[in-house]
């Protein structure tokens, strides 16, 4: 086996950017232009909408403190979890024939291990935030005095 992982082409690494471009920024375009002034609307009236049985001040908060840190651990988990997974059953990173953007030697053994753990130590530190989460917006809606007019 070759010490060096295959390379893609500078066409592919073209073809790359410009797929990943292609989601991207139309993402960026709709969470800047519509998500962010709708949210900004709906927290200013958050505290006097009712959705279901929560209040949309509970939504918001729990959202932000909870929901956030555990949609990183879903996505991180869904991009990244199963590539970690194999690479620290091989032993091996790059994985054979995975291709690399630049050149990379491969890494056996131990050292190869090590990015999965670290993936995991992240993971786990974040879901453990996701945890504390859950009290730390206990205890902040807890501070928030009511608002009077609703």
């Amino acid at each position: 086996m070759d010490q060096w992982a295959p390379q893609y082409s500078r066409h592919e690494r073209l073809k790359l950017l410009a797929f990943h471009g292609a989601w991207a920024l139309p993402l960026l375009l709709v969470t800047q232009l519509v998500f962010f002034p709708w949210f900004e609307t709906f927290v200013e009236t958050a505290p006097c909408r009712q959705l279901g049985p929560f209040s949309a001040m509970e939504l918001v908060i729990y959202g932000i403190f909870v929901g956030l840190p555990g949609s990183f651990v879903l996505l991180a988990l869904a991009i990244e979890g199963k590539h970690s997974l194999r690479v620290w059953q091989l032993a091996q990173h790059p994985l054979p024939n995975e291709k690399v953007l630049k050149p990379t030697r491969y890494v056996y053994g131990r050292r190869a291990r090590v990015r999965p753990v670290l993936f995991l130590l992240v993971i786990l530190c974040v879901a453990g935030l996701t945890v504390q989460g859950v009290f730390w917006a206990g205890e902040f809606l807890v501070q928030i005095e009511p608002v009077e007019g609703c």
